[in-house]
């Protein structure tokens, strides 16, 4: 019998799912950024929108953990993206188990 190997994550890229948790529990990981909406939401609630992760393959994971988050059909859609990062099928799927 074959062994199915582990889906594991690196230290950044476990913070990185850490983060979109957070953010979901505080904000819902509102994706309102500066615009109108943004910075009325700002105004209203001297709340500020998450901002996004300083490296591109990191905010690509909070993205993707924000969406699969909210049942967003996005969050397929980042799939390939996250693919080409090199991302595993495995590492994915734990992803998304542990943001349900």
């Amino acid at each position: 019998m074959a062994t199915l190997a582990q889906p594991t994550l690196s230290r950044s890229e476990w913070h990185a799912v850490s983060i979109a948790l957070n953010d979901a529990a505080a904000s819902g990981c509102s994706g309102a950024g500066q615009g109108l909406l943004g910075r009325l939401y700002t105004a209203v609630t001297g709340n500020q929108p998450p901002r996004p992760l300083a490296d591109a393959r990191l905010e690509m994971v909070r993205r993707f953990v924000c969406a699969t988050r909210r049942h967003n059909p996005a969050a397929n859609d980042l799939v390939p993206a996250l693919e080409a990062q090199g991302f595993s099928r495995a590492q994915l799927d734990a992803i998304a188990l542990l943001a349900a």
